[in-house]
């Protein structure tokens, strides 16, 4: 029904049935941070960030002071590396309940963010054959994370 692909390219799994579900997932040893300077990936340590060799000083440290010299060590400038803050994420197609949902994993890895969009089937009902999107609320009895709404349809998360 569906063609799986990465990148343009097939994906064709031995096992594929009638509801697919693909799900990326951060390697939990995986970086959270990076130097801006030298590109090195760093850890937080007590006094300071660390690159991976356990070097305080940053081989790319650029001053701020005009004054300086270019021979002036510093520290490495963290920054954030993209997509860390996701444990994982996933779409199901599901055939069942004519449906797609998209899963996102930002706090605990034992939950999700669920956001489906699903066909709601022909008959009598007044809305047959439309669809339906759900998606997380504030109200939710038990949220994947605490929700802010900021204005209608745009939440912040924690």
């Amino acid at each position: 029904m569906f063609s799986l692909t990465a990148n343009g390219s097939p994906i064709l799994p031995a096992d594929v049935d009638d509801s697919p579900m693909i799900v990326l997932e951060n390697d939990e040893d995986a970086p959270q941070w990076r130097c801006t300077a030298c590109g090195d990936y760093l850890t937080e340590m007590p006094d300071g960030w660390t690159d991976e060799s356990g070097d305080r000083v940053c081989c790319a440290y650029d001053p701020t002071d005009p004054m300086e010299t270019e021979s002036v060590e510093g520290p490495h400038s963290p920054e954030r590396v993209a997509l860390s803050w996701a444990n994982n994420a996933g779409v199901r197609a599901d055939t069942e309940e004519d449906s797609f949902t998209v899963t996102i994993s930002v706090g605990d890895p034992r939950g999700a963010f669920a956001f489906t969009v699903r066909r709601i089937p022909d008959g009598d009902h007044e809305h047959a054959g439309c669809l339906v999107l759900h998606s997380p609320h504030p109200e939710e009895s038990a949220p994947h994370a605490r929700l802010t709404e900021l204005h209608p349809g745009t939440f912040l998360i924690g």
